[in-house]
């Protein structure tokens, strides 16, 4: 445990930081009340008069100042309607009476076109501008797939800076009442978040702009998610089989380095910081060769050499972004570090000496354990999570911070979620939940027993008492490696 009883003292850096932070708050809260006014006074115009006259191209030019402004301080624009409210780029839009109006009109656009949220990117032309808002002001809603339809007209006048987000999809969807419903918006969560891994790589990769917004809030909704449900979520990071690791590899180390921040009771704003780093961490990777990366023997020490310069290329890649922010400052340090030791041995190598950023040390933990526990690049052999934490712990206050790792043991449990384990009563179980109560005691599903396989599973708790002989009914004797009996731990945990 981390004590929360400390007393901290404000160093006038911390001071203008927070200063610098409420005043980018406040211009985001009095721009956002811009945008949405001028959207509804063009959404109206546009209702009106066609796009050649001279009132529209007038109001028309006053959106797009608008927007370039708003591009100045962030690279991409997220207007989200949730609950009733209106946020720009997770800020709540509050109103006075006079904007009252114009909140009502956005909100209720949104809700009859069926999307929640509206992404404007800084490559974003008045040509498309104006194309997006003849289709809010001239498309009359039919048919049930109101937002299919509208996806295609988006599609067809080639608006490509513009996106919109289908309003309670996949981000949104809870039943609190039933466990597998939460089941499914974990699972739901956490690939739509490879998918915009996926995306914010491609972009990297030709050199486009980041959609930081977009990541920013993808990385929102898994805070959300550990928070309300963090077992779900954080037992997809045991799952090591999907076609697209390098994606869904940068997922768990944001799950796993936000679930840990949140142990260390990290503020949400701090854990979206931590996470976004998380997230772009590995992201100098784009620019090293794929038949390295994906390389099945050895690697030789030329493909080290060009590995060992990931960490710089990602922060230059980083470092391109149009508009530079905390969160991508944050970014670029723990991109820079992240293969640093606490000894300050590892690459890249410094001619100085440093403290390591506590995001760096957070996240190092969390990149190594899934590596290690993945079987990628670095470690060609999968280890068992037990084993990894094993060796990890060897390796604390030389290459890990012994205080951070004693938290994330406690957090995943001696035995973490997907281990196969051999019980005392000869039964084969995948662990399903650690108790931090008694880490040895986890709850566990039984795949098999003495005479094969179980068609149906059974969950058990460790901690249950044999009336009989007052003690344990079941036990763990040791953890088994899953390949040789071709166990397909997805299967059980999805």
């Amino acid at each position: 445990m981390v004590s929360s009883d400390v007393t901290v003292t404000k160093s006038p850096t911390g001071l203008a930081e927070e200063a610098l932070s409420k005043a980018s708050q406040l211009y985001l809260l009095e721009q956002g009340r811009n945008l949405v006014y001028q959207l509804y006074v063009s959404i109206k115009t546009a209702q009106i008069y066609d796009r050649t006259n001279v009132t529209y191209i007038k109001q028309s030019e006053n959106l797009l100042d608008l927007v370039k402004n708003l591009f100045e301080k962030d690279e991409g624009i997220i207007l989200n309607s949730k609950e009733g409210y209106l946020f720009l780029n997770e800020i709540r839009l509050q109103f006075s009476f006079e904007g009252y109006v114009s909140s009502k009109f956005l909100l209720e656009t949104f809700r009859k076109f069926q999307f929640e949220s509206l992404t404007i990117s800084s490559q974003v032309t008045k040509d498309e501008l104006d194309d997006f808002v003849f289709l809010l002001a001239r498309t009359h809603p039919e048919g049930e797939d109101v937002f299919g339809s509208l996806e295609e007209k988006i599609v067809d006048s080639d608006i490509q800076h513009l996106t919109v987000e289908k309003f309670a999809g996949e981000w949104n969807i809870r039943d609190e009442d039933s466990s597998e419903n939460e089941k499914k918006v974990a699972k739901k969560r956490f690939f739509k978040t490879v998918s915009v891994a996926q995306e914010m790589v491609e972009s990297a990769k030709t050199g486009r702009s980041i959609n930081t917004p977009k990541s920013k809030r993808a990385i929102q909704f898994l805070i959300d998610q550990l928070i309300h449900d963090e077992t779900n979520l954080m037992s997809l990071t045991a799952i090591k089989n999907f076609d697209e690791y390098t994606f869904a590899h940068s997922v768990n180390v944001c799950i796993l380095s936000v679930g840990l921040g949140t142990r260390l009771g990290l503020s949400k704003n701090k854990l979206s910081e931590l996470g976004y780093a998380a997230l772009f961490h590995d992201v100098g990777k784009v620019k090293i060769p794929l038949e390295i990366l994906n390389k099945p023997e050895e690697l030789t020490a030329e493909d080290w050499e060009k590995i060992q310069m990931h960490p710089i290329l990602g922060v230059k890649i980083l470092l391109s972004k149009r508009a530079l922010d905390k969160f991508s400052l944050g970014a670029m340090v723990v991109a820079f570090e992240h293969h640093l030791k606490m000894d300050l041995s590892g690459y890249p190598q410094l001619s100085f000496k440093k403290d390591l950023n506590l995001y760096t040390r957070i996240i190092s933990i969390a990149d190594v354990y899934d590596s290690m526990t993945s079987g990628r690049v670095y470690a060609k052999t999968p280890l068992a999570p037990d084993v990894t934490l094993k060796r990890m712990i060897e390796e604390a206050g030389k290459s890990f911070d012994p205080v951070l790792l004693k938290v994330f043991i406690n957090m995943l449990g001696i035995y973490p979620v997907g281990s196969v384990v051999l019980l005392d009563s000869r039964e084969v179980g995948v662990v399903m939940k650690p108790n931090p109560d008694e880490l040895s005691r986890p709850e566990v599903a039984i795949i098999a027993d003495k005479e094969g396989k179980k068609d149906k599973v059974e969950m058990v708790d460790l901690t249950r008492i044999d009336e009989k002989t007052g003690g344990y009914k079941r036990t763990i004797l040791k953890t088994i490696d899953p390949r040789p009996y071709k166990l397909d731990i997805a299967r059980y945990i999805y």
